[in-house]
């Protein structure tokens, strides 16, 4: 156990492989930690929280690590500052030299702002070779300077992994003497970058960032940009200097924020591939901007771009131009086009007034693009462009993919396979590529845009207001909500301790939501911890309120209710006390005439620590038994899930395929889908529309009602037809062929 910096430095003086140093839990203030020593490739050297994101590092406190084979686990830097000039708050260097094969994981930076905006520095340098920085959370950097630099002392190979991290509100900078710097990630600097870095930044979370105009400022060659989601910026993935990068597989998900973008192309051998992009602004001229260049131009100027490749990507719902040619021509010294440029098997679907714009250099290439809903300004008739709706349709996630009867399927031309080999889903690409960045499949679903629970470190989530379901639940009779399904979750005393959600395996859904520990609140001053739930109720009556909760002793057995909507809980309400949950049978509401239909709040409080609440219900029955409140509560299957094991797959198929023929009486068991009474060929195709996999479709020798030798060999086709997809055709042949057998 370590609690200084001056006892790290000790402590690493005799550090050897394999050893941890653990930092006790508390604030640390204005501490200047060294953390410097030499592991191996199967022993690092670990120096982590006792508890991780309870060592609070504040004031100045900085952290170097420095050596090889080292790993910072579990810290958090919040609510400190840097003196201007400062170099990083974490840096890859030290007394033992530039960091090779080190990693920084699990940790935040929080608010560790100065008092100027024009103050400037960083918050994470990155020197020497095969460093990680990974699941880590930046927040609310208002200040000049980088968030995670990639700083190259030479034109060797860094191999740095940047992954898994959450970058969240920067906001715009507040009247800075100088606009520039206020990036988030940058790779190199002009100096270095006709040299290659072979950095990759993936599976990262860009959330509100607003800082300038290069979220990420590319400066170096060889590097790839994967897999990142980028949500309501107002800014782009910038490709400023350097050649031949890699961008395949991002998800830009504007949310009409005004001077939001995508991606800016400069430089040579560009690379972009497979990425989403949708109602993001026209920030740089154009969702996808390929810059003009300057004649000879310097390393801190605009190479001119040449030999780029923009393929399978999709735009959809943009707000201006979805691709413009030459942004920036005829300024600062800007006259040269780009050459060489591929645009091939894209879909641009654009809601804006103009899906094209500006003029090309020599030598550009167009082939098997889709353009449709504005106009193709200067390539209206060009060769390479098919002006057709390209039939997306949005999915439950929110992604626009291609429909059954696209004519994007089976269409791509040319031969992009040394490129890509899946699509922006996981899904692979298979026979003739489809146009965009989705290919239309029935395989599972392995890439996704990304969420605050997928990235970041894991122990952050009771710090920050978790993100409830929406309160839904509401029907005739009242409403039945899970407790996870919050609206919202509220800290109203700012003391940073709130409801988090639990898995219990004696809740109704296998969650609950628990009360932080710490004192007893008892009505004096703000509240500690409030759960708001959005009620919106269907008819005028009188509603009663039950609650499933549940208290471990008897300092953990009651909590706050409410007696009536938008108001804080001040209603003791006890629960039980020895870990079991029991129905609370709580005060009536009333809803008049003048409040059906109108969305209402109901807000549940702490009272006691630890106490765990698993559901609602308030309901115009006044006296609901307990096993007529499970009820309400019991899961609702897909239809397409006939052995309702919570998933539509191959096994699925197999109970379908079991029941076909049942000609009445069938039940949902049986692959009675559309409950009609009979396992028929609609009720196929309702599984199939249903299907997310990953149950293998193997048994194809499963035994069938034999209606006809020409049935069973039906189903045998339609079960090839799932695994192996022969392009728009396949739906309305299965229709077809369905429609005869039936």
């Amino acid at each position: 156990m370590v609690s200084s910096a001056s006892q790290i430095t000790t402590a690493m003086q005799t550090a050897q492989p394999g050893d941890t140093l653990i930092m006790t839990n508390g604030t640390w203030t204005n501490q200047q930690i060294s953390f410097g020593g030499f592991g191996n490739s199967t022993n690092p050297i670990t120096l982590r929280a006792e508890t991780p994101g309870q060592v609070i590092l504040n004031g100045n406190s900085t952290l170097d690590i420095t050596g090889s084979w080292l790993v910072a686990d579990g810290l958090r830097f919040e609510g400190g500052a840097l003196a201007n000039g400062s170099s990083a708050i974490v840096e890859f260097r030290g007394s033992k030299g530039e960091a090779t094969n080190s990693r920084l994981t699990n940790s935040a930076i929080i608010g560790y702002n100065p008092a100027s905006v024009d103050d400037r520095y960083h918050w994470v340098e990155i020197f020497g070779q095969n460093n990680r920085v990974d699941h880590n959370r930046f927040e609310n950097q208002n200040h000049s300077g980088v968030t995670v630099v990639v700083r190259r002392d030479d034109t060797g190979a860094d191999n740095h992994l940047i992954d898994a991290n959450h970058f969240v509100d920067r906001p715009v900078p507040n009247n800075p003497s100088d606009p520039n710097g206020f990036e988030t990630i940058r790779v190199g600097t002009s100096d270095e970058s006709l040299s290659d870095s072979f950095t990759t930044v993936e599976n990262n979370l860009f959330e509100r960032l607003d800082g300038e105009i290069e979220i990420i400022s590319n400066k170096s060659g060889q590097n790839t940009y994967r897999y990142n989601t980028f949500r309501d910026s107002k800014g782009t993935l910038t490709l400023r200097h350097g050649n031949d990068t890699l961008v395949e597989g991002n998800f830009f998900l504007g949310g009409d924020t005004n001077n939001s973008g995508a991606i800016r192309v400069i430089g040579e051998r560009q690379t972009i591939v497979n990425n989403y992009i949708a109602n993001v602004d026209d920030r740089a001229g154009g969702a996808i901007s390929i810059s003009a260049g300057v004649p000879n131009s310097a390393l801190n100027q605009y190479y001119q771009v040449k030999d780029a490749v923009i393929a399978h990507n999709t735009l959809v719902n943009t707000q201006g131009v979805m691709l413009t040619f030459d942004d920036g021509l005829g300024s600062s010294g800007r006259t040269l086009k780009a050459e060489n440029v591929t645009v091939a098997n894209n879909i641009f679907r654009s809601d804006g007034p103009t899906i094209f714009e500006g003029s090309e250099g020599t030598g550009w290439t167009w082939e098997g693009n889709i353009a449709f809903g504005g106009s193709l300004g200067p390539k209206a008739g060009a060769a390479g462009i098919t002006a057709v709706d390209p039939q997306l349709q949005i999915d439950p996630d929110g992604l626009w993919r291609l429909s059954s009867t696209s004519p994007a399927i089976n269409s791509g031309t040319g031969s992009y396979g040394g490129l890509i080999a899946n699509d922006m889903d996981g899904q692979a690409r298979i026979g003739i590529f489809d146009i965009g960045a989705d290919e239309f499949s029935m395989a599972q679903i392995v890439r996704k845009p990304l969420a605050a629970a997928d990235v970041g470190p894991s122990w952050l989530g009771p710090d920050e207001p978790p993100v409830g379901g929406g309160g839904g639940g509401c029907f005739a009779r009242g409403c039945s909500i899970q407790a996870e399904d919050f609206a919202a979750i509220l800290d109203p005393n700012n003391n940073g301790l709130f409801y988090t959600t639990v898995d219990d395996t004696d809740a109704l859904g296998g969650k609950a939501i628990r009360a932080p520990g710490g004192n007893t609140y008892t009505q004096s001053g703000p509240q500690d911890t409030i759960a708001v739930y959005d009620m919106e109720f269907q008819q005028a009556g009188t509603y009663r309120a039950y609650y499933r909760a549940k208290g471990f002793n008897g300092s953990s057995d009651s909590l706050y209710v409410p007696n009536n909507f938008n108001i804080d809980p001040t209603v003791q309400e006890n629960t039980s006390n020895d870990s079991t949950y029991v129905w609370e049978v709580g005060n009536t509401f009333t809803i008049s005439p003048s409040n059906v239909g109108v969305p209402l709040e109901f807000r549940i409080g702490k009272r006691e620590g630890s106490n765990q609440l698993d559901a609602l219900v308030l309901d115009l029955d006044l006296s609901l038994t307990p096993a007529e409140l499970d009820a309400l509560f019991a899961p609702v299957f897909d239809p397409g899930d006939f052995n309702e094991d919570g998933f539509v797959d191959g096994n699925d198929l197999l109970s379908w395929q079991t029941g076909y023929g049942t000609p009445n009486s069938a039940s949902h068991l049986d692959g009675d889908a559309d409950e009609d009474g009979d396992v028929d060929g609609n009720d196929f195709l309702i599984w199939q529309r249903g299907y997310t996999g990953p149950a293998p479709l193997a048994s194809q020798t499963v035994a069938v009602p034999e209606r006809s030798g020409m049935t069973l060999c039906l189903i045998g086709l339609l079960v090839s037809a799932v695994c192996t997809r022969s392009g728009n055709s396949l739906q309305p042949f299965i229709r077809s062929i369905l429609s005869h057998a039936s």
